[in-house]
């Protein structure tokens, strides 16, 4: 199902970078939203859209521009005025670091894999 949506959507680039802006916008908000400890109702289906919206577009080749926005997103909702909770932000910036060092690990894997073949080749 998800090939079939992913092959229409690239017929058109324009379509898949819309997408692709507006998925990496629904990270940035659901992790504000998360920094200011609203409801887990309100901020989860804005990641979760965003998330299925940067895979079914396949925007980031990488996976680490994901968390990597859900991290500058948080940093930048602490040096708001607004007030904001420390617990929950705390926790969006070790679930951000977290997400983040394992989507660098998943992407570099196959990088360290074929030099691994290179150098035994």
């Amino acid at each position: 199902m998800f090939r079939r949506v992913r092959t229409g959507v690239r017929r058109s680039p324009v379509a898949t970078r819309l997408v692709a802006i507006a998925a990496m916008l629904l990270v940035a908000a659901a992790a504000h939203l998360a920094t200011t400890a609203e409801p887990v109702g309100r901020w989860v289906p804005l990641l979760v859209v965003g998330v299925v919206g940067a895979v079914v577009t396949g925007a980031p080749a990488r996976l680490w521009p994901l968390p990597a926005i859900w991290l500058v997103a948080t940093l930048l909702a602490l040096t708001r005025d607004a007030p904001v909770d420390s617990s929950a932000a705390v926790v969006a910036l070790v679930v951000g670091a977290a997400a983040l060092l394992a989507a660098i690990a998943v992407d570099l894997r196959p990088v360290l894999r074929a030099r691994r073949r290179r150098g035994a080749a």
